[in-house]
């Protein structure tokens, strides 16, 4: 690590050398998170959406009418917190509720005309982007930055206790 920390520049851009904590792999992956989530949030927000709620939105685009369960074992979140996301959302005029008639206990949940009329424009905005953040990368190198960083979830998700964790899509 120090041969690298002595040729790369610091996220901030200065040509010196990257610092020793700069140049750990859990710096700079939560380096390029928060840079990330401050690329996505003001975007988002632009269409009535938070980042919090885009893992859910995604996973209701992709099948409408699940229940809060099913939405917490997609996304990866746990269920109290999945239940105050689906609290906001509602709130925010994106989802609303009905009994299952299948099952009275449970609630499906279900995308509304707002959330679908941004469809397009939030799965725009997402591979914009991943477009903008890959710029200079080439295929080969993104897709094995894509394959590094699902070992490193799962890595994570195993020295966190949950081996059997989905990440969000």
């Amino acid at each position: 690590m120090a041969a690298r920390a002595q040729h790369e520049t610091s996220p901030t851009g200065d040509p010196r050398a990257r610092s020793e904590a700069e140049s750990m792999v859990c710096y700079t992956v939560n380096h390029a998170a928060r840079l990330l989530g401050q690329a996505i949030t003001a975007r988002l927000a632009a269409l009535g959406a938070s980042p919090g709620q885009l893992p859910t939105l995604l996973a209701l685009y992709e099948k409408d009418g699940r229940t809060q369960s099913e939405l917490a074992r997609h996304t990866g979140v746990e269920q109290p917190t999945m239940a105050v996301n689906l609290k906001r959302m509602e709130r925010d005029g994106l989802i609303t509720r009905s009994p299952d008639p299948a099952d009275a206990r449970r609630a499906l949940v279900h995308l509304t005309d707002k959330a679908k009329a941004v469809r397009s424009d939030i799965q725009a905005l997402r591979s914009g982007i991943d477009t903008e953040a890959l710029a200079g990368f080439t295929p080969e190198e993104q897709a094995q930055l894509g394959h590094l960083l699902d070992r490193l979830v799962t890595n994570l998700n195993t020295l966190t206790g949950q081996p059997g964790a989905q990440h969000a899509p």
